[in-house]
C-alpha cells in the first residue's frame, strides 16, 4: 500500500467518523426523551441515555429486568454517582450492548484501512467486544466496592470528630457540619454533604441519616446510621452511640486485618514451596553432587 493511498484512507476514516459523529449528536438532540440537563453531557453519554429511554420504558412488564436494573442502580448510588459521567443503572446495563457494537463498527472499518490481516481484524473484534461487554458492570463493581470500603475507613474519625462537638454541648447536627468542614475530602464528606443539604431543604435529620445508610449500604454504614436515627427519635445519648459506633468499626477492621494476616501466611507458603524452596536446595546440594561427579 502507497503512502498516498494510505493517507488518503485515514482522511476518509476521519471525516466518515466526523460525520457520524454529527449525524448522532443531531439524532439525540432531536429526540423528544432528551433531557435537556443531558444536551450537556457527552455524546457517548447521550447516547446511552437514548437506548436507556428504550430500556425504561419496559419497567415493569419484566421482573428480570426490573431487578437487574435495581441492582445497577444500587451500585451507582454506592460509586457515588461518578462512574462512567454519572451514567445511570439503565445505562449501564446497555452499555454492555452499545460498547461492544461500537468497538466493532470502528475496529472493522480502521483496521482494514490500514492494511490488516482479516484473522488479526477478528481478533481485535472478538477480544475488544468482550472486554467491553464486560467492563461496564465489572467496572461499576469495584468503583463502588473502592467507594465504599473508603468510606468505612474513614467513618470512625468522623464519628469521633461529631462525638466531641458533642460533648462539647452541640447537637448532632453540628458535628455533622463540622465533619463537611475539617476533614480530608472522601466518601464520607460527600455523603454527609448531601445529608446537610437534604436538611437544609427540609427533610428530618433521622429521615436524613437513613438516606445515608441507604446509599452506602455497607452493614457498618446501616448499622451506624440507622443507630443514629434512632437514637435521636428515642431521645438516648448521642455521644455514647457515637463512641461505640466508632469503637465497633476500629475492632472489626483490626479483625479484618488479622484474618488477612493469616491468608497471607498460607498463600504464601505454596510460593515458597514451588519457587524458593527448590532453588535454595539448589544452591546447597550443586556442589556435593558436582564434587561427587567430579572423584567418580
Amino acid at each position: 500500500m502507497s503512502a498516498d493511498l494510505l493517507i488518503g484512507l485515514t482522511a476518509g476514516a476521519i471525516a466518515a467518523a466526523l460525520v457520524a459523529y454529527a449525524l448522532v449528536r443531531a439524532l439525540l438532540r432531536a429526540h423528544a426523551g432528551i433531557a435537556a440537563t443531558d444536551a450537556a453531557r457527552p455524546v457517548l453519554n447521550q447516547l446511552l441515555a437514548f437506548f436507556a429511554g428504550v430500556v425504561e420504558r419496559r419497567r415493569g412488564l419484566d421482573a428480570g429486568l426490573d431487578k437487574r436494573l435495581s441492582e445497577l442502580e444500587t451500585l451507582t448510588r454506592q460509586a457515588g454517582g461518578t462512574f462512567l459521567g454519572g451514567a445511570t443503572g439503565a445505562e449501564i446495563f446497555v452499555a454492555r450492548w452499545v460498547f461492544p457494537i461500537l468497538s466493532t463498527l470502528v475496529l472493522a472499518t480502521i483496521l482494514p484501512l490500514l492494511g490488516a490481516p482479516a484473522g488479526l481484524t477478528f481478533l481485535a473484534v472478538l477480544l475488544f467486544g468482550v472486554m467491553l461487554w464486560a467492563w461496564p458492570e465489572s467496572g461499576l463493581k469495584d468503583a463502588a466496592g473502592k467507594r465504599t470500603r473508603l468510606f468505612v475507613r474513614q467513618l470512625p474519625g468522623a464519628l469521633d470528630v461529631m462525638r466531641l462537638i458533642s460533648q462539647s454541648g452541640g447537637d448532632l447536627f453540628s458535628g455533622i457540619v463540622a465533619v463537611t468542614q475539617v476533614t480530608e475530602p472522601g466518601p464520607v464528606r460527600e455523603e454527609l454533604t448531601l445529608l446537610r443539604n437534604e436538611v437544609a431543604f427540609g427533610a428530618s435529620l433521622p429521615a436524613a441519616l437513613n438516606h445515608v445508610a441507604e446509599r452506602v449500604g455497607t452493614p457498618e454504614a446501616t448499622a451506624v446510621f440507622t443507630t443514629l436515627a434512632q437514637a435521636m427519635e428515642m431521645g438516648t445519648s448521642i455521644s455514647d452511640n457515637l463512641r461505640s459506633a466508632a469503637e465497633l468499626i476500629r475492632r472489626q477492621a483490626r479483625n479484618r486485618a488479622q484474618e488477612r494476616a493469616q491468608k497471607a501466611v498460607v498463600n504464601m507458603s505454596f510460593p515458597l514451596l514451588l519457587l524458593i524452596l527448590p532453588g535454595v536446595f539448589i544452591v546447597l546440594l550443586a556442589p556435593l553432587v558436582l564434587q561427587y561427579l567430579a572423584s567418580r
